[in-house]
């Protein structure tokens, strides 16, 4: 009996250990960086640039785990929001295609023509001069699906092209938002890069097998309990 109570609550540690984990995976993403003078909401829309932008679309392969925390940029002192600091690498990321470039008060401050232009370039300036939207396809997920967030500056969920409800869309410090028992469907994901670094954008992805299983093993142990009560009755 004990033993199998032991076995019944490594499963449930374990269940709870990959539900905390970020999602790895391939993942489709679209990104338009352009001045944009204030913050703005991040909807499945792209914001009102003024001016010319840059825009490509790539696949990303890996954890959906990003974090620049370097100093704040500026066109004049240290480039801190560099896209290769927010997590973009010529090995995470395939299929580029892309084109366009920002000027800020002089200084060219994205280049989208190549994939290693990209990867050099910066998604947003202190001060929210230029910016960046992100559209990163999550794909199906099942029914029961949960989605903890964390980011800086703004995300906005939809499922099928509807809005989920929830999500801090406009520019805000670092806050975690949290999707619970999601419908089934296709998802994509909508995040900005907006007045320089800190940028994050952080996504854990708990698989319905797992947090079933961890029901489960929830359960056995209620059996356990209550049959021994029994017994010791």
């Amino acid at each position: 009996m004990r033993s199998f109570k032991t076995s019944l609550l490594a499963g449930a540690a374990l269940a709870l250990l990959g539900a905390s984990a970020a999602q790895a995976g391939s993942y489709k993403i679209a990104v338009t960086t352009g001045l944009i003078g204030s913050g703005f909401e991040t909807l499945n829309t792209l914001p009102a640039f003024s001016g010319p932008t840059a825009s490509a679309t790539f696949t990303y392969t890996g954890d959906l785990n990003f974090n620049n925390t370097e100093a704040q940029n500026t066109p004049s002192g240290k480039l801190g929001d560099l896209n290769s600091g927010f997590g973009f690498t010529a090995a995470n990321v395939s299929g580029y295609g892309g084109g366009g470039s920002v000027t800020y008060q002089g200084t060219q401050v994205a280049y989208f023509n190549t994939e290693a232009r990209f990867i050099s370039s910066s998604g947003s300036v202190a001060g929210y001069g230029y910016g960046s939207h992100y559209a990163i396809t999550l794909g199906s997920l099942a029914a029961g699906t949960s989605l903890t967030i964390t980011h800086d500056d703004g995300i906005s969920l939809y499922r099928d092209g509807v809005r989920v409800p929830g999500g801090v869309s406009g520019p805000t410090n670092a806050v975690t938002d949290t999707f619970s028992n999601l419908a089934a469907g296709t998802y994509t994901l909508y995040y900005s890069r907006q007045n320089g670094t800190p940028s994050v954008l952080q996504v854990a992805v708990p698989e319905p097998t797992s947090l079933a299983l961890f029901g489960a093993g929830l359960l056995g142990l209620g059996y356990v309990r209550r049959r021994r009560n029994n017994q010791a009755g």
